[in-house]
């Protein structure tokens, strides 16, 4: 890839770019591993114009993709409906094979471990006897680097693939008095709504300790809140939620603190 983290768009990423830059870290975009150095101290790395060279290391560590661990379930002679390598299931989690259910990363994106709690908690309750389906209007998802990236379902793009008139508001944690007192201002909160009745659609933010704000962003989603509703709660101050609210104000247009 040209850029790091590419699953998210380049305007959550440049922070966390910059924060590996100033650590003195230094990336090799648009490389491909070759293998391991002939003598075992380095990496072969191709570059995006075809040259190699080597890169010393002590130590190598390949982190990239997962796949799902189901040596010694005998799986593949359940003859399960996939996708891909993720087995099939419906809104209640439901195999092709009756009484069998998948819940996680077996069962394909997003792979996140509070997608599985929840599934699995509902899958409990099934089994009890209970009528559940498993039907989140919104699932968060952090990347914890520092800063941190938090997405809360639609990005600006996938408003836009969706056919979603849409508008776009950004408040930026350098006018946040809390992340002022931290020393901490890089990053933003961006919230995305409708544009014909402003029901919001998504939320992302990159900064210090922004996971914690993922729990307002779900309850916003899956609430059907408006730009409105968040802009007119009352915000503890000094805290970065308020930049939660702030985003919400700007997007209608009277943020106080820009």
């Amino acid at each position: 890839a040209d850029r790091i983290l590419p699953a998210y768009d380049e305007e959550l990423v440049r922070p966390v770019a910059a924060s590996l830059r100033r650590l003195g870290i230094t990336l090799h975009l648009g490389c491909a591993a070759q293998g391991l150095a002939g003598a075992g101290n380095g990496l072969r790395v191709r570059s995006s114009n075809a040259d190699e060279y080597v890169l010393p290391a002590d130590r190598v560590m390949v982190a990239a993709g997962r796949r799902p661990r189901t040596d010694g379930f005998n799986l593949d002679s359940f003859g399960l409906d996939m996708e891909g390598r993720a087995v099939r299931i419906d809104e209640q989690c439901r195999t092709s094979m009756r009484d069998v259910w998948a819940i996680g990363d077996v069962a394909g994106e997003p792979m996140l471990a509070h997608r599985a709690m929840a599934q699995g908690e509902m899958v409990a309750e099934i089994i009890s006897g209970r009528r559940r389906r498993f039907q989140p209007a919104a699932i968060p998802a952090v990347c914890f680097t520092d800063p941190e990236i938090v997405t809360v379902g639609l990005s600006p793009a996938q408003a836009e693939a969706r056919g979603h008139a849409h508008q776009v508001a950004l408040f930026p944690f350098a006018a946040n008095g809390r992340a002022m007192s931290m020393e901490a201002t890089e990053g933003f909160v961006r919230v995305v709504a409708r544009k014909d009745n402003q029901q919001i659609l998504g939320w992302q933010a990159v900064g210090r300790g922004v996971s914690e704000l993922s729990t307002a962003f779900c309850y916003a989603i899956e609430m059907g809140a408006r730009l409105e509703d968040v802009a007119g709660i009352i915000h503890a101050h000094p805290t970065l939620g308020e930049a939660v609210q702030e985003s919400a104000m700007r997007s209608l247009g009277h943020a106080l603190h820009i």
